[in-house]
Parts: C-alpha cells; structure tokens; sequence
C-alpha cells in the first residue's frame, strides 16, 4: 500500500484500530496511551473545528509551537486533512522569532503547549495578531482569556459537526517549515502532500519497520528528519515513546520500560550517549576496568561488538534497541566506530528540509559504511555537480522528495532548483560503488570551504572531524582568517572547546595540573598530532580556547554564520 495524501493517511492507519499509537509517561509516572483509533478520530475533529468554527479553508494557515506530546500528530494531521497549510514552529524559539514567522505567513491560529504560550506572553504584536491560542494543556486562569481555547474544546467543539472531504491532490501544499539554518535568515519551504507520501512510500523499503516498532521520539518534531520516520512507523502500525525528558538517565528509562528498539537522532545525541558508557567503564575499579576494556578492544578487532558488549548495552539499558539512524549533522569517525564496537547497529543518513528530508541512509542488509551518508532512498536520484579530478563536487538530488520551493521567495527557489528539477544542496561529495551498492559520501558544505592563498580548497569539515576525535578536545570549529586585507586568501585557525570532564578525570587518576596553562598546552600537543595527518595546505595554524560551548540550531549543527576570520584576529 502507498499513500498520496495526507487525507489517504489518516484513512488509511485506521486499519490499526486499537493498537497503541503513541505513549508518554505523566506527571504521575504512569504511561498515557492512545490508540490509532484516537488518533484518527481526534486528526479528524481538529480538521472539522478548524473548518466549521474557525472557517479555516483550504491554503489557510494553522501553526504549530509545542515540544513533542501526543496531541501534537493529532493536530498537524487534522490541520492538512482537508488541504490547510500546518506551520510547524521550533519550540526553543524565542516570542521575537516565532512573532518574525507568524507575521511573514500570517498565520492566526496556534496550537501550543503552556510551556510555550508563556513564553510569547511578553511579545505584545504576536499576542494582538494571533486570533486564537488552542493550549494542549492550559490552566484554569488561562481559560478567563478569550482568546485562549483548551484543545479539549476543540474536540468538544468538533462533534458537532459532520466532517466533509474535500478534494487535496498530492502537489497541494501541506507543510510550510521554516528552516533555522547555520547561516542566518529562516527560509519558509513548502512542502507537499506528494514530498511526504513519497518518503513514506520510500523509507518503509529502506529501514525495517513494522506493528513491532517502538520508536523513542527526542528529535523535535517540527524537524522533518523526525517527522518523516515518525510518519512511516505509523504508516506500518508502530508506536512512538516520547520521551519525557533529553536527560540521559530518564531517556534511557523510558527505552528500558517500553522496550523501545528504535532510535533516531542527531549525531550529538549519539556523542553523548557514547561518552557516558565510556565514561562509566573508566569510572569500573580497576581490574573490572581492565577486563572491560580488553574486551572491547577483542569486539573492535573482531567485529564482536553484538555478542561481547552486550553486558554493556544492557547496563546503559539500550539492549532492546535494534537499530539507531543518524542524521542532520556529521557522524564523527569516532562515535560510528564506538558504536560499532558497542554492538550497536547505527545507521548514518543524509537529507535536508528542501528534500522531505531523506536523500539516502545506510542499510541493515547491507554494508553499513558510516563513513559514507549511505544509499539513495527508492526514486530520488543522486549526482555530483561539476566533479573536479578527486570526484569531489556539490551534490544534487532530484525526486518526488523534493520541496514544492521557497514560500515568497522564487529567487531564491531559481537559485537551488534548476530547469531539469535537480536540487541543488550546497553540500560537497563524492560517489562510490561497493558491492554493486552506489554510496553516498558528504565532504562538506560549498559556503564553507576555506581557500588558501595558493588556490587550494580546503573543507573545515574534515580538520573538524579529526579535532573532535581527540580525547581533550569537546567540539571545534575551523574557519579560515584572512592573510591580510589585501590578500584574499585564507590561513586555517580553529577555536576550540576543551572537555572538562576529560581533565578534571587526568587530575584525580594522573596528577594533571589543572590550570588553563596546562589545559591550552595539553590541547597544543593533540593539534600538532592532527596536523601530522594533514597535507601542508590543510595545517591549523593556530587556535583559540572557548571556554562555552558554540551556540547550535535545533538539530545541533553550530551557527558558523556567528564566527569568522576577521572577528577571530580581534578575539
């Protein structure tokens, strides 16, 4: 079965009947559970509300401000059941963002936890544009306000109407997703019935996903990555945790009580869950250290990981876990192995908001190489723009995944999607073929690349990649410093964020003198390590500490738009 329609979807999971859909643990520490059946039935009392009480027609606007919770699928899927646009908003906004948003698409009407109308409370435009505020949970104070609405009511509201379809072809729009970006202003991507129907139609090939999936839900879900998979689980009669907290300890307890056994996120969370089972073997008294230890290094040699490690997996409470795919930011080398080592089956994937989001991921049954983004999903095409002589050039992507463009702004649609329907990413690549198996790999992104003075092109990502691999070094940022105000080209400087953690365990098991003398000469050494793997051209030729860390957008990518040469000579 394949799906064109967001309104064929709802129809379509009825088929789940009272099988749970979806489940988060209360204030009560007991899990609430709805079922398919309530999952349609609510989608489609949204979808009437908006339509009988609020007049909201098709290509009219509804939007979305809330962290992940049960309601939320219900009302996204009711607001485009009958063709109306849902603007799915960021909750870690701030009141002038989503003011910024709301204004540029003039939405009205808002569905939104309390947590986040509080949070608008102070911004006095938003609060006179905005029609209706429908809170999931509001308090009773809150309710003396017209203008506030309980979604209760508009469930209420809803049964006293009979709900008509109405036509909605696959090109109609149904999300406008407002992109927040490493480099600056949000763009507003339009995306159709056909985008998500054809991600849908393709991931279910390409990831195992069936009534048996438990997928723990910690990727916001206005992010299209968490989205999309979300959207397929329950295509094939799955259930989604979501989880209470992005605390490790309550994270990891919600996988454990409802034997979740899928995992998505960004490589960050990854990083952390991997740092924390390292961090707990070395904490091991030291013969059990030493035992651990020897052992992971045989499941490393061996590629033992599954049946080795598994002690360990459980101890973390990640032995019902099946799979895990990454996503939306660079996999290090160092987390991929470690996993690997681990027994864990992680996935390393590729995609973009203007794609639907998946271009391509690497596949259980075949060779995970996460190393590369893996294979191209079913119908979406993959190439490299203008290889130079190494292969490497912009990759572009072409298929029904592809964004409908850029809400008010041809310009700058005309200037990613060109005549012959390729999207053209900004991300450099190469391609390859293992195995018959065409793969995908990303370098880095064109508006990053750091050209020197002799020409050459050099991708910050990959010095990146090898800095971060360093046990001192917590996260680093490459960028290229101008070699004088009349010399266009660019010598390499990184700044750097020390891991503390790692030097305050030196100090009480090493005798590390803890100061920022030691810590910045400690960091220099590893540099110069890295450098050593570096072709002359690529050579960091200096550093600066940062003692914070870099401010990200909500997939973890760093905004690099915050930091340049030329602020770096002056810091």
């Amino acid at each position: 079965m394949e799906i064109r329609t967001m309104q064929e979807y709802v129809n379509y999971i009825g088929i789940y009947g009272g099988k749970s859909v979806c489940q988060m643990k209360g204030a009560d520490q007991q899990y609430q559970k709805y079922s398919y059946d309530d999952l349609k039935r609510n989608a489609k009392l949204v979808s009437v509300y908006l339509e009988r009480v609020k007049h909201l027609g098709k290509n009219g606007f509804a939007a979305l401000y809330s962290e992940n919770r049960p309601e939320w699928f219900m009302t996204y899927l009711g607001i485009t059941y009958n063709g109306i646009w849902a603007v799915p908003l960021d909750a870690r906004l701030t009141d002038r963002e989503v003011k910024n948003l709301v204004l540029d698409c003039g939405v009205r009407v808002l569905f939104l936890s309390k947590a986040c109308y509080d949070n608008l409370a102070s911004e006095p435009d938003l609060m006179s544009h905005i029609q209706e505020f429908i809170v999931f949970d509001p308090t009773e104070q809150m309710l003396k306000d017209k203008k506030i609405v309980s979604f209760e009511k508009v469930l209420e509201e809803g049964r006293k109407y009979e709900l008509k379809d109405h036509p909605v072809k696959p090109e109609d729009v149904t999300s406008l997703i407002y992109t927040s970006g490493t480099t600056g202003k949000p763009k507003g991507v339009m995306l159709t019935n056909a985008n998500f129907a054809s991600q849908v139609n393709s991931l279910q090939h390409a990831v195992p996903l069936n009534t048996e999936t438990v997928l723990l839900s910690v990727l916001p879900l206005h992010h299209t990555f968490e989205f999309s998979v979300e959207l397929t689980v329950m295509f094939k009669g799955g259930t989604i945790t979501y989880a209470e907290s992005l605390k490790p300890k309550q994270m990891l307890a919600n996988v454990a009580e409802t034997k979740a056994n899928v995992m998505i996120g960004v490589p960050l969370l990854f990083e952390k869950i991997y740092e924390g089972i390292m961090r707990n073997i070395r904490a091991l008294a030291f013969p059990v250290r030493m035992i651990v230890m020897f052992m992971y290094g045989l499941a490393g040699l061996f590629k033992s990981g599954k049946s080795l490690m598994r002690f360990i997996r459980k101890k973390a409470n990640l032995d019902s876990v099946d799979f895990m795919i990454s996503g939306a930011a660079p996999l290090s080398n160092k987390v991929a192995t470690g996993f690997d080592t681990l027994g864990f089956s992680l996935l390393n994937g590729y995609g973009l908001t203007e794609s639907s989001p998946v271009i391509s991921v690497n596949r259980l049954e075949k060779k995970i190489r996460n190393e590369t983004v893996g294979i191209p999903i079913r119908d979406v095409e993959v190439a490299i723009h203008i290889p130079d002589a190494e292969g490497h050039g912009e990759i572009i992507a072409r298929g029904p995944n592809i964004m409908l463009g850029y809400y008010k702004n041809k310009k700058a649609t005309d200037e990613v999607i060109d005549k012959e329907g390729w999207l053209h990413t900004g991300d450099i690549g190469m391609i390859d073929t293992f195995e018959g198996e065409t793969y995908l790999h990303i370098t880095g992104r064109s508006k990053n690349i750091i050209v020197t003075r002799g020409g050459k092109n050099v991708y910050p990502e990959e010095i990146e990649e090898n800095l971060n691999n360093c046990p001192s070094i917590l996260e680093a940022l490459v960028i290229g410093v101008p070699e004088s105000s009349d010399n266009k080209g660019e010598n390499i400087y990184a700044f750097i964020v020390p891991d503390y953690e790692y030097f305050n365990l030196l100090a009480s098991t090493q005798g590390f003198k803890n100061t920022e003398d030691n810590i910045k000469k400690h960091i220099d050494k590893e540099v110069r390590e890295v450098n050593r793997l570096m072709k002359d051209y690529q050579k960091i030729q200096g550093f600066r500490i940062r003692r914070d860390e870099f401010d990200k957008t909500s997939t973890k990518k760093i905004k690099r738009y915050l930091f340049s040469g030329k602020d770096f000579l002056n810091t």
